[in-house]
């Protein structure tokens, strides 16, 4: 079997030595690691196609210019975003120009396993796993007409006070139906609700990949 290529692009060495320990022990991979966005740019279009594990820094510049780099080349590199300093807006941003994963440190191991399988399938068949497809697509389809038109603004990253002066109602009303958003598609948090409509692809294709 042909080992599948990762580059993990991280400033600590300790970091990328621990990512590669990490996904080592559970496949057949060839790792190559960069200290830095600069460097693994510099060789982009030398190096063979794989899965990107990408650090995003504090301010956010060096990360994006890799991620957009990878944005035009998704017929051969698929990103995944690790960082310690995330937010919404990073997120939404990330997923928008083409990341498949967004993983805050310290992540769990199954998580960034799982993101690895995804944009090696990617790679492989051009398409998400469609199991994965149809479980996003019935957990949104759980929505009510109220639920979708927040969701919908949520995760494009508006605030619920932005959704409020938006849709002209309380913000305490839209708090609850916030949480019933999240619920009903069992959603943790306002990123796992981005992941999870990212791989439906809904609602609409700037979201995700």
């Amino acid at each position: 079997m042909t080992a599948r290529r990762i580059y993990i692009v991280d400033d600590e060495a300790v970091v990328r030595a621990s990512t590669i320990s990490l996904v080592q022990a559970h496949g057949l991979f060839e790792c190559r690691e960069y200290a830095g966005g600069g460097s693994f740019l510099a060789q982009i279009d030398a190096v063979e196609p794989g899965c990107v594990i990408l650090d995003l820094q504090r301010d956010g510049a060096d990360g994006f210019a890799v991620i957009h780099a990878l944005a035009a080349r998704m017929d051969r590199f698929r990103t995944i975003v690790v960082t310690g300093f995330s937010d919404l807006a990073a997120a939404i941003a990330a997923f928008s120009a083409g990341a498949i994963e967004f993983l805050p440190k310290p992540y769990e191991t199954r998580a960034l396993l799982d993101a690895i399988d995804r944009g090696f399938h990617l790679l492989e068949h051009g398409v998400e796993p469609p199991a994965l497809v149809a479980g996003a697509k019935e957990r949104i389809a759980r929505l009510t007409p109220d639920e979708v038109e927040v969701l919908t603004l949520l995760v494009r990253g508006l605030t619920t006070q932005e959704i409020a002066a938006v849709l002209g109602r309380d913000s305490r009303r839209v708090q609850i139906v916030r949480a019933r958003a999240l619920a009903a598609i069992d959603a943790q948090s306002i990123l796992v609700a981005i992941r999870i409509a990212a791989i439906a692809g809904w609602p609409d294709a700037d979201l995700g990949v």
